[in-house]
């Protein structure tokens, strides 16, 4: 199961105990275009999420070489992709990054 879902580019599958029974979430891409058309997302956030759709995650570094935005507009529009709910943020300042939710 968990190297079908890998297969199929999307997250590896939880599993819990949950009392007398045991729970499987199969994850699958919520990000679909038109969730994506509804968030109100520009199009450096856009190429930011594709981007971490194939590469799994990616830093403010990144997101500036990919989109050629200044250090202030890539903290900027990470924030907004974290405070959408579309981005989880993992650590501090340099050493921040940033994967889908539920990854």
């Amino acid at each position: 199961m968990i190297a079908d879902c890998l297969d199929a580019g999307l997250p590896e599958p939880t599993f819990m105990q949950n009392g007398a029974h045991f729970v499987i979430t199969i994850w699958r891409d919520w990000l679909t275009d038109d969730v994506l058309a509804g968030l109100g997302l520009n199009e450096r956030q856009m190429k930011a999420v594709r981007y971490v759709k194939e590469h799994g995650e990616i830093t403010s570094g990144k997101y500036q070489e990919l989109t050629g935005a200044e250090a202030r507009t890539a903290t900027r529009d990470l924030v907004d992709l974290v405070g959408k709910q579309v981005f989880t943020k993992r650590g501090e300042k340099r050493s921040a990054v940033y994967r889908l939710r539920g990854q």
